[in-house]
């Protein structure tokens, strides 16, 4: 077991710290007070400096939440309302928390040092079904092949089959779908919400460890990636397991940069290629991010991409929609949205 030296443990505590401001503050009361308690502990920050993935706060909190959603006895189940219907005060959890730690630091360590931050938030189609629309839109037709990269258990592929309400009473979508999708419409600009969808040529989602959801060990681990205040977003993600197990799109396990030139090829010429992506991005190096824009740029010289982008920002606390479109080497791109980090909100602005 490998320690971290002071400066790791430092830099680690200024995370905790920063997520404890301004990623859980409004979002997750519990996650909140937490870090901020986390940011200041040395032997916490250890354990979770084990971590081989990003964010490591999310990562930590995940797997003490799977851990306790396992059945791990602790007093700490006590202060989740995800395993406490009258959950206790948050002012009071740290302690419980820190004992957790250090009573199941292997475990907790071995869910760190194997596991990947992989949520994929249902919610999110609130913003990308728009963005798919448009697209659409602008080339009449023809169908969408779309290529969802971080695609995780693939939920975000199943787009269409879902029902969305919006907050002026729209709804679109499968009325009859057991995943109604509800968000906020911010701002005097309307979203283009379709009253039928595209139809869709092509499903593909790349990973480099993509969740098999017929393992409820795996989809275990997606419910303890969900924060334990949302309560909508963990039912919303059960009945999409459902409906994603009985209509599996197309998964491709491996580095995307190695297996994406692959996918191309088979894209069907009478289509339109929309590549997304949401939170995946951050995950690469410059050097891959490179190599990422330097594939499509190669390929659109035979066929049009484009490729809707979901991506947060530090500093602030929403994420920024983009639409990029790639031809024959040149890129335009428009910004569409600022959107909630979940889908509770988006504020058009294309």
């Amino acid at each position: 077991m490998t320690s971290a030296d002071e400066g790791q443990l430092s830099q680690l505590g200024r995370t905790f710290k920063r997520f404890s401001e301004e990623t859980y503050t409004g979002s997750s009361s519990l996650y909140a007070a937490l870090s901020g308690s986390i940011a200041e502990d040395t032997d916490v920050l250890e354990i979770a400096s084990s971590a081989r993935g990003r964010p490591v706060p999310n990562l930590l909190f995940a797997a003490v939440h799977y851990l306790l959603l396992s059945g791990a006895e602790s007093t700490l189940s006590s202060f989740y309302p995800s395993l406490n219907p009258e959950p206790r005060p948050n002012s009071e959890s740290y302690p419980h928390f820190r004992e957790f730690c250090l009573a199941h630091e292997s475990a907790v360590r071995n869910l760190l040092s194997n596991r990947l931050v992989q949520t994929n938030e249902v919610g999110r189609c609130a913003y990308l079904l728009p963005a798919f629309s448009l697209i659409a839109s602008e080339n009449p037709g023809l169908p969408l092949s779309l290529v969802d990269i971080g695609t995780s258990a693939e939920l975000h592929l199943l787009w269409d089959r879902y029902s969305y309400e919006y907050g002026n009473c729209v709804v679109t979508g499968d009325k009859s779908s057991g995943v109604r999708i509800q968000a906020e419409v911010r701002g005097t600009k309307i979203p283009p919400i379709p009253d039928s969808f595209p139809p869709v040529a092509l499903r593909i989602g790349l990973d480099l460890n993509p969740i098999r959801l017929t393992d409820p060990d795996s989809a275990l681990w997606l419910r303890a990636l969900i924060w334990p205040e949302h309560e909508r977003r963990a039912a919303q993600l059960e009945a999409a397991i459902g409906l994603a197990i009985d209509n599996p799109p197309t998964l491709i396990a491996g580095n995307a940069l190695e297996t994406l030139p692959v996918v191309l090829d088979r894209i069907p010429a009478e289509s339109t290629l929309c590549i997304f992506h949401n939170y995946t991005l951050n995950q690469f190096s410059q050097e891959d991010g490179g190599q990422f824009n330097s594939i499509l740029d190669k390929f659109s010289m035979d066929k049009d991409v484009h490729l809707v982008s979901g991506e947060g920002r530090w500093g602030h606390d929403y994420a920024t929609l983009e639409l990029v479109k790639i031809k024959a080497g040149c890129r335009s791109s428009r910004k569409l949205a600022n959107v909630d980090f979940h889908g509770k909100w988006l504020e058009w602005g294309a």
